[in-house]
């Protein structure tokens, strides 16, 4: 449903102010002419207010307290009439009332998601985490604090779904879905809110994988022990890059070529493949690709894997492929 409540919020003042007015000028005009109906008066009153002049069907004219009652109600009543039309105009130019609308789609929108993203933080390192996401066509969620970066990113992707305000708070968790999402990105800019944010989030969903940004090396523990799945430090990696196109300039190009191009597939229960040994299932001719690795939830991985492996659920395979690829061995591992 449209949130009539916030609508409502920016334009209870003018809407009280309209119909005081015309309360006012109904009963003055009824103790002037107690034999006329209501409907009668609210006509007359509002073609005063509105300066329409349709003419005296009242006989104004031949009462000098009716004449000043409504001279009186034409000049006061105006003011109050062109206030009240400026501020609704402003809210809709503003665009408080499309922001009504879209704040009702997304509510809409991420009801109907599920094992969808949560990326906290639309800054320098936080879009970059949504382009890649959106790429991907996954669902996903963003908060930001600034109305203003919101409409930069809409105007990149316009089906988004962006909620603004405080990311560490409870009610915006949970307005974002995080009882149905899979992975929370806390990417602010400063540790101390990603230290809470991460503690906030995981009581609210133990389940959930926390990956955070650390701008301070020295975060890093306390973050992973406040519940965060994986901490990133941008500076850190930054640094390390820029050693390895120094020191390893080719398998940096490399791997940069492969790198949006490595997948992952999780081997459920119900998975065909599950006690079947690795050889035993083709890959390579059912689906175009060759397993790299194999991994768990521990992150323990086995390369240069062993053929007679066993396959068991809750594995991770992973593999180079497109989305092609990713389609049709996601098909093979669960049966489709």
């Amino acid at each position: 449903m449209f949130d009539y409540l916030k609508a409502w919020g920016g334009l209870k003042i003018p809407m009280y102010l309209l119909f005081g007015t015309l309360t006012i000028g109904i009963m003055g005009f009824k103790v002037l002419y107690p034999e006329e109906s209501l409907l009668r008066l609210l006509h007359m009153t509002s073609i005063t207010l509105s300066t329409v002049g349709y003419g005296d069907f009242l006989g104004i004219h031949e009462s000098p307290w009716a004449i000043v009652y409504t001279t009186l109600l034409m000049f006061g009543g105006m003011g109050v009439v062109l206030y009240s039309t400026s501020i609704v105009t402003a809210y809709i130019i503003e665009g408080n009332l499309r922001d009504a609308f879209y704040g009702e789609r997304v509510k809409r929108r991420i009801g109907k998601m599920e094992n969808h993203y949560i990326v906290c933080g639309a800054g320098e390192t936080g879009i970059h985490v949504i382009r890649e996401i959106c790429a991907l066509g996954a669902d996903c969620v963003v908060l930001e604090s600034d109305p203003h970066k919101k409409e930069e990113i809409l105007a990149e992707f316009p089906k988004l779904s962006v909620l603004i305000g405080d990311a560490t708070s409870d009610h915006l968790l949970e307005e974002a879905g995080i009882e149905k999402a899979q992975v929370l990105v806390a990417a602010l800019s400063n540790d101390k809110d990603n230290l809470f944010l991460t503690v906030t989030a995981k009581l609210l969903q133990p389940r959930l994988s926390i990956v955070s940004k650390a701008v301070e090396l020295t975060m890093i523990k306390k973050l992973k022990r406040a519940g965060a799945s994986r901490v990133v430090s941008p500076n850190y990696i930054g640094g390390l890059r820029m050693a390895s196109e120094v020191l390893r300039p080719h398998v940096t190009q490399f791997i940069d070529d492969v790198s949006d191009k490595i997948r992952e597939q999780e081997i459920p229960e119900t998975s065909p493949i599950v006690g079947k040994k690795l050889k035993d299932v083709d890959f390579y001719s059912d689906c175009g690709v060759t397993i790299l690795g194999i991994g768990d939830h521990w992150d323990k991985y086995e390369t240069n894997v062993n053929p007679l492996t066993e396959l068991k659920s809750g594995q991770i395979l992973i593999y180079i492929g497109s989305q092609e690829h990713a389609k049709r061995i996601k098909s093979l591992v669960l049966g489709h």
